[in-house]
């Protein structure tokens, strides 16, 4: 069974380089989350251990019309068991920064939720341009005290070191600065959580050019959550 830091690798690494092609060829701003999608697709059958589907409803979210973005499943025909989910978040080149950073607490938090086994991976895959990924961590507001504790608190759930892969946020901390954290989860699997929302860093790559340095970013977190008081 491949690991959960090696398919990691291969989706960045995959991603990166499909990347630096659609800037050779001129294409980098139509980058986008359905082609990064694709690619993942395509890396994960690849890989031959798991069958990726797009846009799926786990097994313990009931009737809604909620997905995740890509499904892990087994090779076998019919087969229902979840090796893991992603959900993919690929910023353009205009972008609410504030917005985007709650949609991607609120993916981490959706995988966590996801019923998974064997390899349990609860992906979160971030990619972009190197001004997008800028926008998100870097860029700070020093006129707006509400978006510049978000980017603070983004930045404390997500780190981009592999030396100092873990981030977390506490549920005082996440419920204040992401006030709509759970709004994509079932209200049925969600309960009345309020735990810690934890994160770990696995894999990271740069798309470069010699000229230009690096042209883009792609990194992927295993997402996990304490108890709190989730529904059983």
């Amino acid at each position: 069974m491949i690991s959960r830091i090696k398919l990691a690798e291969h989706l960045c690494s995959g991603l990166a380089g499909w990347h630096q092609l659609q800037v050779a060829q001129n294409l980098g701003t139509l980058s986008g989350e359905d082609s990064a999608r694709n690619i993942i697709a395509q890396i994960v059958n690849s890989q031959g251990r798991f069958a990726p589907a797009t846009s799926q409803l786990p097994k313990n979210w009931g009737a809604t019309k909620r997905r995740i973005d890509i499904a892990l499943l087994g090779r076998t025909q019919n087969a229902t068991t979840w090796y893991g989910s992603v959900e993919v978040k690929w910023p353009g080149t205009a972008f609410d920064p504030h917005l985007v950073r709650e949609q991607i607490v609120q993916d981490a938090l959706r995988v966590t939720f996801v019923e998974t086994s064997v390899l349990n991976a609860n992906f979160v895959l971030l990619g972009g341009a190197v001004e997008s990924i800028r926008i998100l961590f870097d860029d700070a507001h020093p006129n707006a005290a509400d978006r510049e504790s978000r980017r603070l608190a983004f930045g404390s759930l997500f780190s981009r070191n592999l030396t100092t892969p873990d981030g977390f946020l506490n549920n005082s901390r996440w419920s204040k600065e992401f006030p709509e954290a759970c709004d994509r989860v079932p209200k049925n699997v969600l309960g009345n959580f309020n735990g810690k929302i934890k994160t770990k860093l696995l894999a990271l790559s740069e798309s470069r050019f010699s000229s230009a340095g690096v042209v883009g970013s792609v990194f992927l977190w295993q997402c996990n959550r304490t108890r709190g008081a989730a529904a059983a």
